[in-house]
């Protein structure tokens, strides 16, 4: 998230748009950083103790706020459209979707789930060597 906001300061012009984000350069490094954060989560949820399913959380917990907060306020929003002029909202909440969960969600997988593989891989074969 550092990277992003970093990324968005150095780089967004003035007339920034909810969508822009998709097309600017901004959002390229902080996806390509996902995928080490998602292995990071993972290495630490294992060495932590914690099961698959816990590893796995760990791996996708940082689309989660994203997720609640376009679940929780969307509707607000949407209800109260009509009290706007010209509300571009309704088709902001595709991109931010789209921007803010689902393609962070898959580069946190892409570096999390091979390395909770590994780590499975490695306690599975420590467990049958210690036996």
């Amino acid at each position: 998230m550092g990277l992003l906001a970093l990324t968005q300061i150095l780089v967004l012009s003035p007339g920034f748009s909810p969508g822009d984000i998709l097309r600017g350069c901004d959002f390229i490094p902080w996806l390509l950083a996902l995928p080490l954060v998602g292995a990071v989560g993972a290495f630490l949820s294992y060495r932590a103790g914690g099961s698959r399913r816990t590893v796995f959380s760990s791996i996708v917990f940082p689309v989660v706020p994203f997720l609640a907060a376009i679940l929780l306020i969307s509707p607000a929003v949407l209800a109260l459209d009509h009290f706007v002029a010209h509300n571009p909202v309704p088709a902001a909440i595709p991109m931010a979707v789209l921007g803010l969960v689902l393609a962070p969600g898959v580069a946190l997988l892409a570096g999390g789930l091979p390395a909770q593989l590994f780590f499975t891989r490695r306690l599975e074969s420590g467990r049958v060597a210690n036996s």
